[in-house]
């Protein structure tokens, strides 16, 4: 996964910003229950980005927005960094928004599935917790609020795209609205608010 760099206070922080837990079910249910409080103190209300990158230089980035803990918006971009005279340079592969009624909204094509901090905790505990420290790179983290900014797993003898990353890369707290999606959508940055 990419290193996430600092955010503004208003926007919530980068997974940068967690705190290393015990590779254990309690340090995971502990973290769980602070979540719980930052779920009831933002009204279910809160938006995500994930992102998983790749050798070959392009980034999946997946969006997830919910509305008093209704999922109501997916983004994903396929980003390819790389040099361009020169100079970095980023080209949007591919791009889409899927809102309520629509298909791709909850998973499907492209992206990570749009699933509440809740099932990333039951995924990360269901999929990574078991893994052995001794065949797997292993972590696990959360920030104050109870964000899940890393839990993953990726096997010691591969080189790319083998494990599981259910952390959270950007987090705010809201419900961003549907004119900042659209605009993020056309923008080559993998942050909604660089």
């Amino acid at each position: 996964m990419l290193a996430a760099s600092s955010m503004a206070a208003t926007c919530g922080k980068a997974s940068s910003d967690g705190s290393d837990l015990d590779f254990s079910s309690d340090a995971l249910k502990e973290s769980a229950s602070e979540w719980k409080k930052t779920r009831s103190r933002l009204n279910g209300s809160y938006t995500y980005i994930r992102i998983q990158g790749s050798m070959t230089g392009e980034n999946y980035v997946t969006l997830v927005r919910f509305d008093k803990g209704e999922l109501t918006a997916r983004v994903y971009k396929r980003l390819k960094t790389g040099v361009k005279d020169g100079k970095r340079h980023v080209e949007i592969r591919e791009a889409w928004m899927a809102e309520k009624g629509m298909k791709r909204l909850s998973g499907g094509e492209g992206g990570f599935p749009g699933l509440t901090m809740e099932e990333l905790y039951q995924a990360c505990e269901k999929d990574v917790l078991n893994r052995d420290p001794k065949t797997n790179h292993v972590g696990l983290a959360a920030d104050e609020r109870g964000v899940l900014t890393k839990c993953y797993y990726s096997p010691k003898m591969c080189a790319d795209d083998c494990g599981r990353n259910y952390g959270i890369t950007y987090f705010y707290e809201e419900s961003v609205s549907d004119e900042e999606l659209k605009a993020y959508l056309k923008s080559d940055s993998m942050q909604l608010r660089p």
